[in-house]
């Protein structure tokens, strides 16, 4: 009897610990946007790409994590492929130069996969938007395109999520349409229903991000020639040594 009243209390025990972790993992998956942290959202980050990254672009990326959380979980946040085109500009920009082509896709992967977004649609519709600017043949061309007049009503209606990366998205379209007089910008910015002061001054931010990076950049090239100088110096010296041991025996 005891024995058959210890099993009913295991079961009742197993029974209860399953009911917790469903419970558990009902919540988890319930989460509103506003239960989740900037905490999370790193350790999302850090599970799909679990690897060190070099500090010259891992200090920007983090930042940029950070950024794109509190963009993310705003409440007028949604998607925009003019933002795409700007994102993807700063990653490529940022990592031009990372050791491994493989790795740097990685990497952009977890990153838009920790912010819930799909990076292959990121990437082909800032391709997409590319193109369609290459061949807009002007600041006309380029403000008839319908993302400018659904902006401009968003902005009327204070529904708008602006970022930078709708600025850099602006700046990158004028690129390709070789267009890039100020008063381009700003009649672009102004077909967007953005103030122009604001699209300008986040635009010098972010070239002076791109400044440092360039500068640190070079810093850590001339940091690795020097050790590689020094590792050299050091083989060549124990290989004299060697030769040297050799012809005295």
């Amino acid at each position: 009897m005891r024995d058959a009243g210890r099993g009913t209390r295991d079961a009742g025990r197993d029974e209860r610990r399953a009911r917790r972790e469903r419970e558990t993992d009902d919540a988890i998956a319930g989460l509103r946007d506003a239960d989740v942290t900037v905490s999370d959202t790193k350790a999302k980050f850090l599970q799909a790409y679990p690897y060190p990254i070099p500090s010259v672009w891992s200090t920007v990326t983090q930042e940029l994590l950070v950024q794109g959380h509190f963009a993310k979980y705003n409440a007028k946040s949604e998607y925009s492929e003019l933002a795409s085109l700007g994102f993807v500009s700063v990653f490529d920009q940022l990592y031009e130069g990372f050791p491994s082509e493989t790795e740097k896709v990685k990497i952009f992967n977890a990153f838009l996969g920790a912010l819930g977004e799909d990076a292959a649609k990121t990437r082909a519709d800032a391709e997409a938007l590319g193109a369609f600017a290459a061949s807009a043949g002007g600041v006309d061309g380029l403000s008839a395109n319908p993302i400018f007049a659904t902006m401009a009503a968003k902005s009327a209606e204070n529904k708008l999520m602006y970022t930078k990366y709708i600025a850099i998205g602006i700046f990158r379209m004028l690129e390709l349409a070789k267009a890039t007089d100020p008063k381009a910008l700003e009649a672009l910015a102004q077909a967007g229903g953005l103030s122009f002061k604001k699209v300008n001054g986040d635009l010098a931010m972010y070239k002076g991000l791109l400044s440092k990076l360039a500068s640190a950049k070079e810093l850590q090239a001339e940091f690795l020639e020097r050790e590689k100088r020094k590792t050299a110096e050091r083989m060549a010296k124990k290989a004299e040594a060697q030769a040297a041991a050799q012809a005295s025996e």
